[in-house]
């Protein structure tokens, strides 16, 4: 089994390589090549925090089985910690291949999936991206949307205001985003009104935006709100969508944002056009039907995302070297060979 640190995974991946993952994984996905995932959520009150156990496999005879877990410090308006490990299998020898600390590799799997959807559905000519949300998903989410997207302005909108300003220096001199310019914007209204490209990727459970401020031919991922009484968009915002899912059984279950106005008849069932993996398959958009003129990605991520990075993270390790090798059985491991 190979051990492999949160540094070794940021050397082993790129971004063009982590979306064409995301592609790859929503296309088996949609054809069913990905058995539906296991899922486990686990939450604790006292003190507050949680773990979620994801597990799925895929094609090539793999499982992965990844923990999240979670907890803030004293309540849910204090700040939040949270960690990720996960165990790669070789599911037909029933031998672990590999364990990875995932913390950093959640953001990569997640913001690769928008990008994926961004690369296909965004407009091609965009200028500014408004991130509503300043916390952990936030950079990647800017830089993957970024690599597929070209942004003249940059953001950030976020409830606290010295985490927003911190992100937004952060991200200022990221050579990714040399040319751009990134601020931070305390009006949500002006910040979705002046955007081609909305990501919400907060921890709010209240919509984060005015729906009717958003531009007619604006592109939006909602990224939070994966629960059922949660939501990003108001009602006036999702009444003009056309939305496409990751997983769209997980969607219409748990994604407040489609729950919540599917039960009270502010969006109706023929908005939503299935799944992302089934456009990227035909390579076809639907056209969007009459009333609607913004285009939404809702995504709760999917196991498979988990299992697709998580192989060629594993499959470039073994070729070039990184980690320790670690024997479940003996214990004796060795240092994989020195990465420049």
């Amino acid at each position: 089994m190979r051990l492999l640190s949160e540094r070794d995974i940021e050397r082993l991946l790129d971004s063009e390589s982590a979306i064409a993952a995301a592609e790859e994984a929503y296309r088996r996905h949609s054809a069913g090549a990905m058995p539906a995932p296991g899922r486990l959520d686990l939450l604790r009150h006292d003190p507050i925090g949680g773990a979620l156990v994801l597990g799925g496999h895929s094609f090539d005879h793999r499982f992965a089985v990844k923990t999240n877990v979670h907890a803030y410090a004293g309540d849910a308006t204090l700040s939040r910690s949270a960690g990720s490990a996960l165990v790669l299998w070789d599911g037909v020898a029933c031998v672990p291949l590999a364990f990875m600390a995932t913390t950093a590799f959640n953001d990569h799997r997640t913001a690769a999936g928008f990008a994926a959807a961004a690369r296909l559905l965004a407009p091609k000519d965009t200028h500014t991206l408004a991130v509503f949300g300043a916390g952990k998903i936030a950079p990647a989410t800017v830089l993957y949307l970024a690599a597929v997207r070209k942004f003249s302005r940059i953001l950030i909108v976020g409830r606290d205001q010295d985490r927003a300003h911190a992100l937004a220096a952060g991200l200022g001199v990221r050579p990714e985003l040399a040319g751009a310019i990134v601020a931070v914007e305390s009006d949500a209204g002006r910040a979705a009104n002046e955007a081609d490209v909305i990501a919400a990727v907060s921890t709010a459970e209240q919509p984060v935006f005015p729906g009717e401020a958003v531009r007619p031919g604006t592109f939006v991922v909602l990224g939070g709100a994966n629960r059922p009484n949660t939501r990003e968009a108001d009602d006036a915002f999702i009444r003009r969508a056309r939305i496409f899912t990751d997983h769209l059984d997980g969607c219409l279950a748990r994604a407040g944002d489609l729950v919540i106005p599917l039960a009270s008849g502010a969006l109706y069932r023929d908005q939503i056009f299935g799944e992302i993996g089934t456009v990227l398959a035909t390579g076809v958009v639907p056209p969007a039907p009459e009333g609607t003129d913004v285009t939404v990605f809702k995504s709760i991520g999917i196991a498979g995302q988990d299992v697709v990075l998580a192989g060629l993270i594993y499959d470039r390790a073994v070729r070039d070297g990184v980690g320790l090798e670690f024997d479940p059985r003996d214990g004796p491991h060795t240092a994989g060979a020195a990465v420049p």
